[in-house]
C-alpha cells in the first residue's frame, strides 16, 4: 500500500457515496477514511502496520478535501488503530459497505433488517425502573441463515456480534461473543420483528424495545 493507491481507493469510495446520496457531510468523510483504511488493513491481514495505513488514508483525505482538518485527521488516526483491533470490525464493515455502497466485501450471506422503536422499558433486578418514549433505530444483520446476528442500536449501542442459542416459531435468542450481552428477537405473525430485548445479565439489566 502506498499513498497513490490509498488516495485512489478513497477518492473512488467517496465519489460512490456522493453518487448514492447526492450530498455528504464531513462526518461521512471521516467514516469513509476510517472504514476504508480498516477494510484494507484487514483484507491484507496487516494489523501490525495499521498506523501506516492510517497515515496514508488520513493524508489522502487532507489532499482530496481541503475542509478535512488536522483535528479530524488525528481523530481518524486513533479510530483506525482502535477499530481494526475490534473482533467485530469485519462484520461492521460488511454491513457498512453493503448499506452505503452496495458492495459485498466477502461471500458471507447476510440479511439486514431495521426495527424502528418508539419506546422502551428498562428493568433492573427484575423491577421496572423507567419507561421512555424515545426513538431508537435497531439494526439487525443476520448471518448464515440467522445462525449469527450483528446488532447495533443507534445511538446507544455500537455493533455487537452474537450467536443463536435458541429458537421457536415466534422468537430467537442470541448470546453475544462479548458474554455481557444477550438479545431476544420476537416476531409477529408476518415474521416481522415485533419487539427486541437487550439484556446484560452481569448487571441484572433488561431493556425491551417496542414499535
Amino acid at each position: 500500500m502506498n499513498k497513490e493507491t490509498a488516495k485512489q481507493l478513497l477518492a473512488q469510495s467517496i465519489t460512490n457515496l456522493q453518487n448514492r446520496r447526492e450530498q455528504i457531510t464531513m462526518a461521512d468523510v471521516e467514516a469513509e477514511v476510517i472504514n476504508n483504511a480498516c477494510l484494507n488493513i484487514l483484507k491484507n491481514k496487516d494489523t501490525q502496520n495499521a498506523i501506516i495505513y492510517a497515515q496514508l488514508f488520513t493524508e489522502s483525505a487532507q489532499e482530496l478535501i481541503p475542509q478535512y482538518s488536522e483535528q479530524e485527521s488525528m481523530s481518524a488516526l486513533m479510530g483506525i488503530q482502535q477499530n481494526v483491533l475490534w473482533d467485530g470490525m469485519w462484520d461492521f464493515l460488511r454491513d457498512y459497505f453493503q448499506k452505503n455502497h452496495g458492495i459485498q466485501i466477502d461471500d458471507v450471506e447476510t440479511t439486514p433488517s431495521i426495527f424502528y422503536s418508539t419506546k422502551h422499558k428498562r428493568y433492573e433486578n427484575g423491577i421496572l425502573t423507567s419507561e421512555s418514549e424515545v426513538e431508537r433505530t435497531i439494526n439487525l444483520n443476520f448471518i448464515n441463515d440467522k445462525e449469527e446476528l450483528v446488532i447495533g442500536i443507534a445511538p446507544s449501542l455500537s455493533p455487537k456480534k452474537s450467536y443463536r442459542i435458541s429458537q421457536t416459531e415466534t422468537q430467537a435468542q442470541y448470546k453475544g461473543y462479548d458474554p455481557d450481552y444477550l438479545f431476544t428477537v420476537i416476531y409477529d405473525s408476518y415474521e416481522e420483528v415485533e419487539t427486541f430485548t437487550l439484556e446484560m445479565p452481569n448487571r441484572n439489566l433488561k431493556i425491551i424495545y417496542f414499535e
